[in-house]
Order: C-alpha cells, then sequence, then structure tokens
C-alpha cells in the first residue's frame, strides 16, 4: 500500500486477509481512496465505482500530499527500531551449539567470509 503513496497514487483495497480491511478503513477515511471491497463483495460496477473515485483531481491531490509528507520518513529503519524496542536491553548470552557446526569444515574459506 505504501508503494501506491510513493509514486503518488490513490488506492482501492480488497481486503481478504489479517489487517487489510483495517488499512482499506484508514485509506477511505484519509480521502485516498474509496471505500474497501471485500473479497467476496468484489464485482465490475464496484470496480469501475471505485476507479471513477480514484480519477477524482481532489483525491489524487490528497495522494500527492501524502508522498510528499513520506518524503522524509525512512520507514524500514522505523520498523527495525519499532521490533527491538520490546526486546530486553541485557538479554541473556545464547549458548555455542555443542555439536559441530558447517562453519567448523570450512578452513581458510570461514576466514574469508565469516570473519
Amino acid at each position: 500500500m505504501a508503494f501506491c503513496y510513493d509514486v503518488q497514487c490513490p488506492t482501492t483495497i480488497v481486503p481478504f486477509f489479517g489487517d487489510q480491511p483495517f488499512w482499506g478503513e484508514r485509506v477511505h477515511a484519509r480521502g485516498l481512496g474509496p471505500q474497501p471491497i471485500p473479497v467476496d463483495q468484489f464485482s465490475l460496477p464496484k470496480l469501475v465505482e471505485s476507479i471513477k473515485f480514484m480519477m477524482d483531481p481532489q483525491v489524487k491531490q490528497r495522494a500527492v500530499e501524502l508522498a510528499k509528507a513520506m518524503e522524509s520518513e525512512d520507514g524500514v529503519n522505523g520498523a527495525v527500531r519499532a521490533f527491538f524496542k520490546h526486546f530486553p536491553r541485557n538479554s541473556p548470552p545464547v549458548p555455542a551449539p555443542q555439536s559441530p557446526s558447517i562453519f567448523s569444515s570450512l578452513g581458510p574459506v570461514k576466514k574469508c567470509f565469516c570473519a
């Protein structure tokens, strides 16, 4: 979904799994796309209606504004920070495996790639 806004395009959400209904409602609430079309209700008339909605110049303008606001965001680093903030800072060390690993037989290759 974020890709649509990177390229400044409104979007239609056809939710069928997980958090997609939530994001479909958010897109519509912000005026960036039409009401989501649940996959079991998808039809040609609803698709045509959605395309007409997305062709509205005001909808396109909102997508452009969102893209400009997102330009300075670093989503990958933000996601990594959000992920790791839930880990304990002083986690116990992980014990080394007792059985020989694949790296024990690599010899000089290990020095080149595993240092």
